[in-house]
């Protein structure tokens, strides 16, 4: 009954009762305690991978300011995208074999690296990485062999170079977060709502950044078809002007069949027309772009901002380059969250690609603007900007050195810059004459698109046709 009551085995009250004429009354203690198992691994070891993987980052790794796409933390270390984490699992093997240590497991391995060193990733192939910082890490590790002074050298003109790229990123980060400020007190729908905004009506300071993505094919299946990777869809590609501070960005969705390239003219067409009819109506803006001279860093731009203060569209107008090689800024999250949409969809058009750009984001942070129709109806021109500008404005030499740019009102046809934000600060007459301005309301001749060649249209509809989903194929690929 005793037994019963208190939920005993006669084994276990047994085992109880030779412990108290044992022991007496005392807490009985398991025989494993304090006993490890066999395959724990020693503090010696641990110690071992971690000083391995700490002097295999200092001499493979490149440590990049500011944010690497994926990661939130901007204290990434980035090994090269040739290495693996396999091989350098690998490497320690051999060392350890070397050695005659114990060799941890591959995948303790990868505890052990995300536990001591969470901040040292593998770049991937796409990763824009500084051509300087590659540069000096390989001076740095061939140091051995040069004398004190020459290694002090290495290590200076490293550390200036990323000091410099850290405070370029400091003043990008400033100019958001002051435009978010500004923009606080203004509500998001009236700020949004176009109509009510016409040129320099808002007496703010705003932020702009623009880029181009990576092209997309359409139809893209998440369930690729084997035949289609050896084909090629219908192309569009993808222009984003970022606003930090509400956060919003509209993606121009250039089609095909109205794409005019990815000059300047293009770019500074899509820029205008994002002012004219998505902008705020701020009186001073201050804008970053990618460091492509092809694109964004050209003197076409220089014209068309000094045009722009001329035409007082703008009081004022800062334009700012980031580092080359340390260029990720908003636009890039952006284009993330559409690749990710992207990426598990079924996209049959380029209206539903549309649509997709729209619910990429659950805060509605991408806003999609067709540039033209499937058809080759163009929505958003493009104007020849460089022909209309060139008669009145003159080019700024050797303007691939500076990464700061200012126009004024105040000072009509003038460009200040200079080459960091610690830089002194130096002027430029861009006008050929003072006498002889742009005249107002007058734009440049538009540049029509090419459109599709007869070849390609067969080549749509004979090849791309069978992968477009029912009722979507004259969109895509129609009949020529």
């Amino acid at each position: 009954m005793f037994l019963h009551l208190y939920g005993l085995s006669d084994s276990r009250f047994r085992r109880l009762k030779e412990h108290y004429q044992t022991y007496g009354i005392c807490p009985r203690i398991h025989g494993n305690t304090k006993r490890l198992p066999e395959n724990t691994l020693s503090q010696a070891t641990v110690e071992g991978v971690c000083t391995f993987l700490t002097n295999y980052v200092e001499e493979n790794a490149i440590s990049l300011p500011g944010r690497i796409p994926g990661f939130k933390s901007d204290d990434i270390k980035v090994l090269s995208s040739s290495e693996s984490k396999i091989g350098v699992w690998r490497v320690y093997e051999a060392a350890c074999v070397a050695s005659d240590v114990r060799v941890v497991s591959y995948r303790k391995f990868l505890q052990l690296w995300d536990q001591f060193h969470p901040n040292v990733v593998i770049s991937k192939p796409a990763t824009d990485l500084c051509f300087t910082c590659q540069q000096n890490t390989n001076k740095l590790q061939r140091a051995a062999n040069l004398s004190d002074s020459e290694k002090s050298e290495c290590v200076k003109a490293h550390q200036d170079h990323l000091n410099c790229a850290q405070s370029e990123r400091e003043h990008y980060r400033n100019s958001c977060i002051n435009s978010e400020n500004a923009l606080e007190p203004i509500d998001t729908e009236t700020a949004l709502d176009r109509e009510s905004h016409e040129a320099c009506s808002l007496n703010v300071t705003v932020h702009y950044s623009f880029d181009y993505a990576q092209q997309v094919h359409i139809p893209s299946n998440p369930m690729q078809p084997g035949p289609i990777y050896f084909k090629t869809p219908r192309k569009c590609g993808i222009f984003g002007v970022m606003c930090e501070g509400l956060p919003r960005q509209v993606n121009f969705l250039i089609d095909e069949a109205t794409s005019a390239g990815k000059g300047a003219n293009t770019t500074i067409s899509y820029v205008h027309y994002y002012f004219e009819h998505h902008g705020l109506g701020e009186t001073d803006a201050q804008l970053n772009a990618d460091n492509c001279s092809g694109q964004n860093k050209n003197n076409y731009f220089l014209w068309y901002f000094a045009w722009r203060t001329l035409m007082k569209l703008h009081h004022s107008i800062t334009y700012s380059f980031l580092i080359a090689g340390h260029t990720k800024f908003a636009p890039d999250h952006s284009f993330g969250l559409i690749k990710k949409a992207f990426k598990v969809m079924y996209v049959s058009s380029l209206y539903e690609f549309a649509r997709l750009v729209e619910t990429s984001s659950t805060r509605g942070l991408n806003k999609a603007q067709l540039v033209g129709t499937h058809d080759g109806r163009v929505i958003v021109p493009v104007y020849d900007w460089s022909s209309f500008l060139g008669q009145y404005f003159k080019k700024l030499p050797n303007i691939k050195k500076f990464h700061h740019f200012r126009f004024s009102n105040e000072n009509p046809g003038k460009v200040f810059y200079k080459e960091f934000v610690s830089s002194p600060e130096q002027s430029f007459m861009l006008l050929k004459n003072n006498a002889i301005l742009p005249p107002p309301s007058i734009l440049p001749d538009i540049v029509n698109p090419d459109g599709l060649t007869e070849e390609r249209r067969n080549y749509l509809f004979r090849k791309i046709r069978q992968f477009c989903k029912p009722g979507t194929e004259d969109i895509v690929a129609p009949a020529p």
